[in-house]
């Protein structure tokens, strides 16, 4: 009967929490305004481009190091500032992955050894330096292959950006209302990225050209650096910038072109090697009877 008792009431337990998951109860006004305040506090107090994070912490501690060593992973930066993701982040999670190889081995070695075999202690020592090389260069593998595709989107997105500003510029704005209305007119993270970038610049003070060479320049992307360059010196005349914006875009759509060109070639060669290796694997499989049959005569 006691079985029976704690199972309902666990039972009833568990039903509870179900429901409470499925319709959390409404907090009170005061308690929510409290946290925020709370939370608003906290954020208040932190000094600018700092967060409480301990992670955060580790890879402000990581780079201050890298930094007195002469170590400024410019191209690294360049590329996170693509794909979204803080160079901090990024040390600690190398970090930590460089760590789960180098011990990996070791506990590997260490289950072997309760199971009654003694591998070499050599083995887990060099399995552990070559897993943690491997692991800690993953993550900048993975962030340089997304940060490739961000760019080649990125020029995409550029090439119609361009040809908005040239259609708006020809209906009659001005430049510095040409370049956020075509940017509002685009969809996706690029068109976003420019449309950011303008944004922020109006309300620092710089001008939108000005802030898209910078943008080129954190990103490593020379055809914004090239386009904010190219603006500041034709901005005074209206009719020189929209032929140099077309012009631009011209040159995008082509150098897209030629880009998908070559990739399709490269593609269609490796598929002629595929149908080479097929074709000699098949012979050898026909062959290969008659081959026995003769050696064996």
């Amino acid at each position: 009967m006691t079985t029976g008792l704690l199972l309902g009431c666990l039972l009833g337990g568990s039903a509870c929490l179900f429901l409470f998951a499925l319709v959390p109860p409404r907090p009170r006004l005061a308690s929510a305004v409290a946290k925020w305040e709370q939370g608003r506090a906290r954020h208040a107090g932190l000094t600018a481009g700092e967060s409480d994070d301990p992670r955060e912490r580790m890879g402000r501690w990581i780079l201050a190091r890298l930094a007195r060593r002469g170590v400024t992973l410019d191209q690294l930066r360049a590329d996170l500032a693509l794909t979204g993701n803080t160079l901090e982040a990024h040390l600690v999670r190398k970090a930590g992955l460089g760590l789960f190889g180098l011990l990996l081995p070791a506990f590997l070695a260490g289950a072997v050894m309760i199971l009654g075999m003694h591998p070499p202690m050599t083995l887990p020592a060099l399995g552990g330096l070559a897993l943690a090389s491997l692991f800690f260069w993953v993550p900048d593998l993975e962030v340089t292959r997304q940060a490739q595709q961000r760019r080649h989107e990125l020029r995409r997105a550029l090439s119609c950006y361009l040809d908005l500003v040239s259609m708006s510029l020809a209906g009659g704005r001005g430049m510095p209302e040409a370049l956020p209305t075509a940017a509002r007119i685009g969809r996706g993270w690029a068109f976003e990225l420019i449309r950011d970038t303008i944004e922020h610049a109006r309300y620092t003070g710089i001008t939108p050209w000005a802030a898209l060479a910078d943008l080129g320049e954190r990103t490593r992307m020379p055809e914004l650096q090239d386009l904010g360059g190219s603006l500041l010196l034709v901005a005074d005349d209206g009719a020189k910038v929209r032929s140099s914006l077309t012009a631009r875009a011209v040159s995008q759509r082509r150098r897209q072109l030629a880009e998908a060109e070559g990739a399709a070639e490269k593609a269609d060669q490796t598929i002629q090697m595929a149908q080479v290796v097929l074709a000699v694997g098949f012979f050898l499989f026909i062959g290969y009877p008659a081959f026995i049959a003769v050696m064996a005569v």
